[in-house]
């Protein structure tokens, strides 16, 4: 697609003051085409839009996913066994009346854990609605492992394992951190060793260098009006996994073309098993299900589109990509809005034209 004909999906996020920036790549069999709007401000001069970093926020947890496939193919890990396996005894999760949470029950978000620590909903009830979200969000660089798993070894689970679908950062952290434990090295080690090196994703991580900062867009808090600066918020080793890592739009061209099957790498086997249905999200209509963290959305006309979107206090992210018609969108945006638009949307929406011009081209037609 070109710039104009995506321009009508993009341009009213940065006219109705939805974002003050973004950057969007569109991948198809042919390669893949990187397209910036509004203004992305960076503390370092001269980073071009496509080499700026943004943060990722809950994409991480789809490569997180990828870890626990391939831990599984290299048999250092087992998504079937209780989660403890891979605590050695440090710490121990609850059960649910006998009932032991598994490595697929956290990836599929039906640990029966709850989104996160009684914590995280501690504010100053005076402050801004802005600054209460981003107190609240603090504690994904204050609160520790020790911290995190007390508080859960003291906690009572909010349903059975595997009975209903209750998103949870923290089950995503737990998946993380299990992970990088049953291999004996550090969530961002294991990340950068077994995706990031093999991909050539040269410019994502899980930790903030001075000159990634300098090449980081300046956040901007949408959930304020009017939209002001955000802080940012450094994602500690522990929940890393479940929000931390940061990339631009150049290494995220690279890794949709992964999850696509448009490169051949040692991790297509990973990849491949992450997309695979393993658990009920709704029932729709449209209905979805849960990959390895993947969210993968069953359209009415038989194709399907996996899918993930994440969000920090101050950026936005989005993938998506029908694997019927090999294409695929990531959107990566300065500006975060919590419970308001979501750029997800529009990268679904534009996969859909994206569709439809494929389907046309098929049939002899224009458009």
């Amino acid at each position: 697609m070109s710039k104009e004909e995506i321009d009508p999906y993009i341009t009213p996020l940065i006219d109705h003051n939805l974002s003050k920036g973004l950057v969007v790549v569109m991948a198809d069999q042919n390669g893949y085409a990187i397209y910036s709007y509004g203004t992305i401000k960076t503390k370092s001069e001269g980073i071009l839009p496509n080499e700026t970093l943004f943060d990722i926020g809950s994409l991480s947890k789809v490569m997180t996913g990828i870890l626990m496939a391939d831990g599984e193919i290299r048999g250092v890990y087992n998504l079937s066994s209780p989660v403890n396996t891979w605590l050695f005894g440090e710490y121990s999760l609850p059960d649910f009346e006998g009932v032991d949470m598994t490595g697929f029950d956290l990836a599929t978000h039906r640990s029966g854990l709850p989104a996160s620590p009684d914590k995280f909903s501690e504010y100053d009830p005076l402050s801004s609605y802005a600054d209460q979200i981003e107190h609240s969000m603090e504690h994904f660089q204050t609160m520790t492992a020790d911290d995190t798993y007390n508080w859960v070894s003291n906690s009572s689970m909010l349903a059975p394992p595997g009975y209903q679908f209750l998103y949870s950062n923290l089950g995503a952290a737990i998946a993380g951190d299990t992970i990088a434990r049953s291999q004996g090295v550090s969530y961002p080690d294991l990340l950068s060793r077994q995706i990031l090196s093999p991909l050539g994703m040269t410019s994502t991580g899980a930790i903030w260098t001075l000159d990634n900062l300098g090449r980081r867009a300046q956040g901007y808090r949408g959930y304020e009006y009017p939209a002001d600066e955000a802080h940012l918020i450094r994602f500690n080793e522990f929940w890393t996994a479940t929000g931390g890592i940061h990339s631009n739009a150049e290494d995220m061209a690279v890794f949709l073309a992964a999850q696509m099957g448009l490169l051949d790498t040692e991790l297509s086997g990973a990849i491949e098993k992450s997309h695979i249905p393993v658990a009920e999200m709704y029932e729709g209509p449209p209905r979805s299900e849960m990959g390895i963290f993947w969210e993968i959305l069953h359209n009415r006309d038989g194709t399907t589109i996996i899918k993930k979107a994440g969000e920090t206090n101050a950026h936005q992210a989005a993938i998506a990509w029908n694997p019927d018609f090999q294409v695929g969108v990531v959107i990566l945006s300065n500006t975060a809005t919590i419970t308001g638009t979501h750029v997800i949307d529009n990268a679904i929406a534009l996969l859909e034209r994206m569709q439809v011009k494929n389907l046309n081209k098929q049939r002899g037609l224009s458009g």
